[in-house]
This record gives C-alpha cells, sequence and structure tokens, in this order.
C-alpha cells in the first residue's frame, strides 16, 4: 500500500517538475538567440540603461528626454528635479507590500504568477546613477528613444491616481496590463525594448534573460 502512495506522490513531482523544468530552458536557450534589431542607419548617440538585480529589471531614462505631458503627468515624482527615472512594472500586490525582497509573502508570489493579477508602474527618481553597478548602458538612435518613451507611457493607466511609495522619491501608478507567470516584470522590460527595435531575447522572464540577451547583440 505505501509503495502504491509512493508512485503517485513521485508521479506527481515528475509532472510537477517537466513544466517548470521547460520554463527555464525556453527561457535561457531564447537568450542565446537574442532577435536581432533592424538595420538602423541612424547614429545611435542617445543613450537608456537597464537598472537590475537578480530578480528585476527597470528601464531607465533621464528626464529631459521626456516631453512636457509626460513630466506633467509624472509631476508628484519629478518634483521640478532633474536627474534621471527608473521605470519598472509588475504585481501590484507584490509591490505595495514588499519594500525589501524580506517581505515578500509565499502567497503573494503564488497568486502573482498563476493568477492575471493587477499591476502598477514603479517610477524612481535618482539624481545621479553613475554609482550604481548593476547598471547596462543601451546606445540607440532619437527615434528609438522616442518609441522607448512613447511605449513605456502606454503601461500607464493615466486615468487613475497615483500612490505614494517606499520614500519620498518614488511613486506607484496603475497599469494597464495583468501579471503572471508568462508576463513577468523583466517580459516587461523585453517588450518595450523590442517595441523600440533593440535587439533583445524573445521571452524575459527573468533579469538575467534581458542583460545576456542585450550582451549578446553588442
Amino acid at each position: 500500500m505505501l509503495t502504491k502512495y509512493f508512485k503517485i506522490i513521485l508521479k506527481f513531482f515528475i509532472l510537477l517538475l517537466i513544466p517548470i523544468l521547460l520554463y527555464f530552458i525556453i527561457a535561457h536557450t531564447l537568450t542565446l538567440f537574442p532577435i536581432q534589431k533592424k538595420n538602423n542607419t541612424t547614429q545611435q548617440l542617445e543613450k537608456v540603461y537597464i537598472l537590475y538585480n537578480e530578480m528585476h529589471s527597470d528601464i531607465v531614462i533621464d528626464i529631459d528626454a521626456l516631453d512636457k505631458p509626460f513630466k506633467k503627468y509624472l509631476k508628484d515624482v519629478i518634483q521640478n528635479r532633474n536627474g534621471y527615472l527608473a521605470f519598472g512594472w509588475g504585481d501590484r500586490e507584490t509591490y505595495l507590500n514588499t519594500p525589501t525582497w524580506n517581505d515578500i509573502k509565499a502567497s503573494t508570489t503564488l497568486k502573482a504568477l498563476f493568477i492575471n493579477t493587477p499591476s502598477v508602474m514603479h517610477v524612481q527618481f535618482y539624481k545621479e546613477i553613475n554609482w550604481f553597478k548593476n547598471l547596462k548602458v543601451i546606445k540607440l538612435s532619437k527615434r528609438q528613444k522616442e518609441i522607448l518613451i512613447i511605449t513605456i507611457l502606454k503601461s500607464f493607466d493615466i486615468n487613475k491616481n497615483s500612490h505614494k511609495g517606499y520614500g519620498k522619491d518614488d511613486f506607484f501608478y496603475h497599469s494597464l496590463y495583468r501579471y503572471n507567470l508568462i508576463n513577468t516584470c523583466n517580459t516587461w522590460t523585453g517588450d518595450r525594448l523590442r517595441d523600440a527595435n533593440i535587439s533583445v531575447s524573445l521571452w524575459t522572464p527573468f533579469s538575467y534573460n534581458v542583460i545576456d540577451s542585450l550582451l549578446e547583440s553588442e
């Protein structure tokens, strides 16, 4: 009888393990073959940045590059200051209730991964960014940068109010998208870069997928 139950449990874990392994294998394999951007004869004199850690990635853009309506919309976080804004996207409950990764709950993570949960944009102000170690520089044309800013703006639900962030230099904004296992905070970064014709992996569920495929495309 015990042998029978053991086999059932073993089969369950094998069935559970297979999709998890496929998830990681597909993510890693696609990183090796980034979507190559189309030929661009325009000089790539502009810069944006990817700020990243083991779990998450943000797109960082200088405030001067934003147009007046976008600056006005983000007035709470900009506050008439010069510098940079880091744009990140993710599950609303995780962002709002998890100031640090040590605060995250298993229930929150499982809900975010397996249910189409509401999301928010997190916008953080930085006066300087040169001191960051995990900062990837991307060179692009002026037009690519304009498109990148436009596609980031499309992630916001501009009809809803902002919420205070973790400190005085960041705010949360409602987003139109939904978060799940396939559509993660890092796939948002990859999608925005591809929209701007920047070479990156076809699917980027992890932060290393974004960074490694950018390195491969240089």
